[in-house]
């Protein structure tokens, strides 16, 4: 830590504030991870270890940037973004397309000064589509921990919530806020405040949102990163989308992608669910990252509190629905079980309504 950290470290800490405390000494951590990893352990385990003292939510106060900027709050002093405070982020599960786009934009800013040279700045503006559940708020989050600067969430309540003819001002006040240091703006579902024009149910305030946010993209500083995500891109107003430096699609994982996800959210218990991973392949293809891991984390604390039942009961939650299959798929379902996961044929037959004498049959083949 230099003179300037320590100062910076120390201003924080008499200020009061936790949140911001927080996130400055997981900042420090970070940079220490390379240079001092013994310390940086030793501080992230502190900073695990003490209980947050106050809600991840900013509030007025000393902001986590040297820059001091004030914290933008409707006029009923409700905060307009959500800050959040974390020594430790996880990587999110990624196809390789959106990796290659990501590493683009990290590399950019790093080469900022090579770009510069040329006459060129780096991406200031990306928009995330794709169905809820597959990581774009968590991509968000951990783009900002790679280019090592805080993340916000523009808190679309309250900035709607806000008296009629405030909302635009709101949405500036956050903007200012954002382009006053080096961070990265989430604005999630941003279909919500950035509507087609010529969508006629809108109220003419929701429309002039569209303008403002216009604006300001057009001189996004580059030190900063603005992420829009939307579930629903066929709302978005297309001047708007235009305006986005970067498109990036979020999608369904593909089989590969699951069993990754898997493997991933089981951490340490992935061995005693390797028998089983096919079968939850299976079960959770088609589903978002956000279903398997609550799934995952469910099945991660059946196994500690009903171990004695859990072998079998798991094999029964991850089956398929047999009722709904074709008699080809269930045949082909229930020889699986017996070649696959060791099952008995009895017990095969039995849940699939497939004779054993077909079984048997299937087998030989």
């Amino acid at each position: 830590m230099n003179t300037e950290e320590f100062v910076n470290f120390v201003r924080l800490a008499l200020s009061g504030n936790d949140s911001d405390v927080r996130l400055y000494l997981g900042k420090l951590i970070r940079k220490m991870r390379k240079s001092d990893p013994e310390t940086a352990a030793r501080l992230e385990d502190l900073l695990k270890g003490e209980p947050k003292r106050q809600s991840t939510v900013m509030r007025r106060g000393v902001a986590p940037s040297p820059s001091s900027a004030q914290t933008p709050t409707t006029s009923d002093d409700i905060p307009l973004i959500k800050q959040f405070v974390e020594s430790k982020v996880d990587k999110p599960v990624l196809s390789e397309d959106i990796k290659k786009s990501l590493e683009q934009v990290i590399l950019e800013r790093e080469k900022a000064d090579l770009l510069a040279k040329n006459g060129l700045s780096p991406s200031s503006s990306v928009i995330f589509q794709g169905p809820p559940g597959v990581g774009k708020t968590m991509t968000a989050k951990w783009l900002a921990d790679q280019l090592d600067v805080p993340f916000y969430i523009l808190d679309l309540t309250a900035v709607m919530s806000s008296l009629l003819g405030k909302t635009g001002n709101n949405l500036r006040s956050v903007i200012d806020f954002a382009k006053s240091h080096p961070c990265v703006l989430l604005l999630d579902e941003i279909d919500a405040i950035a509507k087609k024009r010529s969508d006629e149910a809108d109220v003419g305030e929701l429309k002039r949102l569209v303008t403002v946010m216009l604006q300001e993209l057009e001189d996004w500083p580059g030190n900063g990163l603005l992420i829009a995500a939307t579930n629903h891109p066929e709302l978005v107003d297309p001047a708007l989308w235009r305006r986005f430096d970067l498109e990036i699609t979020f999608q369904l994982p593909s089989p590969e992608l699951v069993e990754v996800a898997i493997q991933t959210f089981l951490d340490t218990d992935h061995k005693r669910f390797e028998p089983w991973i096919e079968l939850m392949v299976d079960k959770f293809s088609r589903s978002s990252f956000s279903d398997i891991k609550r799934s995952i984390t469910r099945l991660r604390r059946q196994r500690l509190l009903e171990p004695t039942a859990f072998e079998e009961s798991l094999t029964e939650q991850l089956l398929p629905n047999f009722e709904v299959m074709s008699q080809k798929d269930r045949i082909d379902a229930a020889v699986r079980l017996v070649s696959h996961f060791s099952m008995s044929q009895q017990k095969a037959s039995k849940l699939t309504k497939v004779s054993r004498d077909t079984i048997r049959k299937r087998l030989k083949a």
